[in-house]
């Protein structure tokens, strides 16, 4: 058992709200346990041995509100102090991650420098407080965590620029590189001429439920006109995904054969048949598989949720030899496995790919955030770009799909949630709660940390335009009354800044406030 001493204004608070909370095990993956609150401490019952840690969302004075962790920590009767144990992990991977990007050296007048010295003197002040005073020890190292977090952004930041400059200079930024996904049933005239002026290429959604909605009766007008007019407009496409156990994507009829894995075998390599041989002349690229690794909805076991990958890649490479097959990962840091033992962890799927010899041309990590649903919850730009840098040994390329909301939760999107599904409408920020200018500065600092990776290959805003049916519906660059978000210019800028092979990267306010 583990537990943790928490403040508020200097004592212990009757109520502590536990969201996103789980433990993590010493092979980074989500365990099973239980956490409960109880008079002033947060209590920890392992169902695992071994050391853990937990995860949970939390106050970050400036930085926002977000999933932080603990580093791993043995069994003891003597309580820690949430807050230090959270500043001790958070400067442990400001340290770690200095020295792994070779940035120890980085200037004492550097803001990243500065809050790293701030971080540690107060981390030290909280630990000689520690027995005396746990109150003002909490304080302090509550202090501790939001420097230690601005500097880690700010070193996140400063990597990313010079990684960038090196792609931009030698010239190994891909040509077609920035993306949207687009809503099926969204074909206005000034939508469409703003996908053609600021995006290389579209992601269209294949949702089989919509494609066939009863078994064998397939319907391709709407398809059909989107990846003709997209290829009228020299726009390439991705297509799909086209097997998701999601329930926006499967078709009513295909939950009768749920527990007859041999019959959803069968019908899935049919779907896969007929969808890539109606558009193999037209679409190049395949999102083949989402999130058969989080394995929520249907029952499966681990052999038939990797056979289904390979069984999906395969068909597809057989139909169409030359198209470029991609595997989605969702909910990427992989807090649903705490909960579902019969789902496989994120990364472990990851390398079960590439080990298992499954015939796929690249990965896509799809990274939403900023609603309250689970794999949501708000992350800082430190964890990114350490979750990107776990993809650098895969020997596979990365593309990445990008979505938070221009706004704080509302009704619209607790309503396209799974009837009965209980929502906590915080799901943490960044910054500042989520508003047009936050979307707009938190998409400004992702674009570049994640191209400046030598591996990722494109970037994908996950949705062009707010809609309610969709994932993120407030996940947005234009509005549903056709206004264009700041956010929109922000990526069009950023566009136009990658085809100046010689410029310098500009300043970005990444790690600064966001305008409101």
């Amino acid at each position: 058992m583990l537990k943790f001493q928490v403040f508020k204004d200097g004592k212990a608070p009757e109520r502590f709200p536990l969201r996103n909370a789980y433990l993590l095990g010493a092979d980074g993956n989500a365990m099973r346990g239980e956490i409960t609150y109880d008079q002033g401490l947060v209590i920890c019952r392992k169902r695992e041995t071994g050391v853990c840690s937990i995860a949970m969302q939390h106050e970050a004075g400036e930085c926002g509100t977000l999933t932080l962790q603990t580093c791993l920590l043995p069994e003891r009767d003597e309580p820690y102090l949430l807050n230090l144990e959270l500043a001790r992990h958070r400067l442990m991977m400001l340290y770690n991650k200095s020295e792994d990007w070779g940035m120890l050296d980085i200037k004492s007048d550097h803001p990243a420098s500065k809050r790293m010295d701030r971080a540690r003197k107060l981390f030290i002040e909280a630990l000689c407080y520690r027995k005396d005073d746990p109150a003002q020890a909490d304080q302090l190292a509550q202090q501790s965590l939001s420097a230690s977090i601005d500097g880690s952004e700010e070193l996140a930041v400063a990597h990313a620029d010079l990684l960038l400059v090196r792609r931009r200079t030698t010239g190994a930024i891909p040509r077609h590189v920035i993306g949207a996904g687009v809503a099926l049933d969204c074909k206005h005239s000034h939508l469409r001429e703003g996908m053609v002026a600021h995006f290389d290429f579209l992601s269209i959604p294949m949702p089989w439920k919509v494609i066939a909605p009863e078994e064998g009766d397939y319907h391709w007008d709407v398809l059909d006109e989107w990846v003709d007019w997209a290829r009228a407009n020299d726009l390439p496409v991705i297509g799909g995904p086209l097997v998701s156990f999601e329930p926006s994507n499967l078709p009513d009829w295909l939950f009768i054969w749920e527990h007859d894995y041999e019959t959803v075998r069968d019908l899935i390599y049919e779907h896969l048949e007929k969808v890539v041989s109606h558009f193999k002349d037209r679409i190049s690229s395949w999102n083949v598989v989402s999130g058969l690794h989080i394995n929520n909805h249907f029952t499966m076991a681990f052999d038939q949720l990797m056979d289904l990958t390979r069984l999906s890649a395969m068909a597809v490479k057989k139909i169409q030899p030359n198209a470029k097959v991609l595997v989605e990962i969702r909910e990427p840091f992989g807090e649903y496995y705490g909960s579902n033992q019969r789902s496989i962890p994120p990364m472990m799927y990851a390398d079960l790919l590439v080990q298992g010899g499954i015939n796929f041309d690249a990965f896509t990590l799809k990274l939403l955030m900023g609603q309250a649903v689970s794999g949501q919850h708000t992350r800082d730009l430190m964890q990114i770009s350490n979750l990107l840098d776990q993809f650098a040994p895969m020997s596979h390329p990365v593309n990445v799909v990008l979505g938070v909301p221009s706004g704080s939760v509302t009704e619209p999107m607790i309503a396209s949630l799974e009837a009965g599904q209980r929502v906590d409408a915080d799901s943490g920020y960044w910054r500042k709660p989520w508003t047009s200018g936050v979307q707009s500065t938190w998409l400004d600092a992702v674009l570049h940390i994640a191209l400046s990776k030598p591996f990722v290959e494109t970037l994908t805003w996950a949705q062009i335009i707010d809609h309610p049916q969709v994932e993120l519906p407030m996940g947005g660059l234009v509005t549903e009354q056709m206004q264009p978000k700041s956010s929109l210019k922000r990526l069009a800028t950023f566009r136009r800044s990658l085809a100046s092979v010689n410029g310098q990267a500009k300043e970005t306010p990444h790690a600064q406030q966001p305008t409101s």
